[in-house]
């Protein structure tokens, strides 16, 4: 859903709640910048995959460094520091449409290792790639892009894909859910909703993927572990669907929770700054009656949403560990081959 500026203007400032002291941003089509804390001490490297990076020939940087690509390649970079390596690429996918296209890599796990970078992808709707885009998606190497959306989500806006990549439709609800985000949609209209009845209907949402959807979100994460090659997985907005994809993946992998819920608000640094400048008069005329505060909590996330998510699993489960072996079904075994497969 697009909004009109007006809405968007009203939100506080959003800054980055995932901590990396070594990170890149990919600014255009042939350069990156380059961030690190420590005032650049220690080594860094460079290669065009995490297995080519050269540690035979350091570079040394400075105070937001740009570093120059061939365009529609990637880059990693590797700083070693203390005798930690850490190893860096784009988290952001920089596309012209989608605002919440990233990679879910780099993220640190509770022993000390790092998730691996180019592996898991999340996103927002993929309707609005240019075919111009698609040589850089294709240098990700992407074998498969899971769709989380209805029939219905679906019919409005299909998703433009290189034909390298296949296409799989995993939705995640059902006509009755649907059916009652219509009915929700139609009393935002109409100025019926509070502030706090849209942050409750995200809060019951994620209440309902682990007590009703857990089957369908138990199939994703198994199919996105065992796949050979990077997969992607995105919904609408890519925040309330997909972020719980990224949040269960995550906690298999070793990551703490805290960590995975800064990596789930992050959609509010990459996807504010995006709306605010999109003008959608249609859009703006079909919400005229909304308050903005109102708008909002449907149009963001909120720690309160996937928290609501970890308490039903606690509830049912006591602990992550144990939704993992028993509401997810991946044995311990399983989850440390995962973990072998995918952090380093």
């Amino acid at each position: 859903m697009l909004v009109s500026l007006n809405i968007i203007a009203q939100t506080p400032k959003v800054t980055r709640t995932l901590e990396e002291g070594f990170r890149t941003d990919r600014i255009n089509s042939t350069s990156y910048r380059i961030y690190a804390e420590h005032n650049f001490q220690g080594n860094y490297f460079i290669g065009k995959s995490v297995e080519t990076i050269d540690y035979s020939k350091p570079f040394s940087l400075t105070k937001d460094s740009i570093v120059a690509v061939e365009e529609n390649d990637r880059l990693y970079f590797a700083s070693i520091l203390a005798g930690d390596t850490i190893v860096i690429t784009e988290r952001l996918i920089p596309l012209v449409g989608p605002s919440n296209f990233r990679d879910i890599g780099g993220i640190k796990t509770k022993d000390g290792k790092q998730v691996k970078w180019g592996q898991f992808y999340r996103a927002d709707a993929l309707g609005s790639i240019q075919e111009a885009e698609f040589p850089y998606i294709e240098s990700l190497k992407i074998s498969k892009v899971y769709d989380l959306r209805s029939d219905e989500e679906i019919a409005t806006s299909k998703d433009n894909l290189p034909s390298s990549i296949r296409w799989i439709h995993h939705p995640i609800f059902s006509g009755d859910n649907t059916a009652e985000m219509n009915a929700v949609m139609q009393k935002l209209k109409t100025g019926d909703m509070t502030a706090q009845d849209s942050k409750n209907l995200l809060i019951t949402a994620n209440k309902a993927f682990i007590n009703s959807n857990l089957r369908e979100f138990k199939v994703l994460v198994r199919e996105l572990l065992d796949n050979q090659a990077p997969s992607l997985f995105h919904c609408t907005a890519g925040k309330d669907r997909t972020g719980l994809t990224s949040a269960l993946l995550l906690s298999v992998l070793g990551v703490d929770k805290e960590t995975v819920i800064n990596e789930y608000l992050m959609t509010n640094y990459y996807t504010l700054p995006k709306m605010a400048q999109k003008k959608d008069a249609k859009t703006a005329a079909a919400f005229a009656k909304v308050d903005p505060q109102v708008m909002l909590p449907l149009l963001t996330v909120d720690r309160s949403y996937l928290e609501a998510a970890f308490t039903e699993i606690e509830k049912s489960y006591g602990d992550m560990d144990r939704f993992i072996r028993e509401g997810l079904e991946i044995s311990d075994v399983e989850r440390k081959g995962y973990q072998m497969k995918y952090t380093y």
